[in-house]
């Protein structure tokens, strides 16, 4: 399956990106998406979609610049 995403890091841009307790904890990220684009960084909006898509699973959040340092800036833990 082809993907249109683009996951090439911008350091100008901070996006958003979530990790999860139970896949390497703030060693593994997967960009948060909506139609297919990569979200820009907005901690509350953010937190929002994740619980709403993830309430299942222990995540942790970050914008880029905290990601590329493994640092979940907020979590649901």
């Amino acid at each position: 399956m082809k993907h249109d995403l683009d996951l090439t890091i911008n350091l100008s841009r901070e996006d958003a990106w979530i990790t999860f307790m139970d896949e390497k904890w703030e060693a593994i990220w997967h960009p948060i998406t909506m139609n297919g684009k990569h979200l820009p960084w907005d901690s509350h909006f953010i937190m929002e979609i994740a619980r709403e898509r993830f309430s299942h699973r222990t995540f942790g959040i970050a914008p880029t610049s905290q990601m590329i340092m493994n640092n979940a800036t907020r979590d649901n833990i």
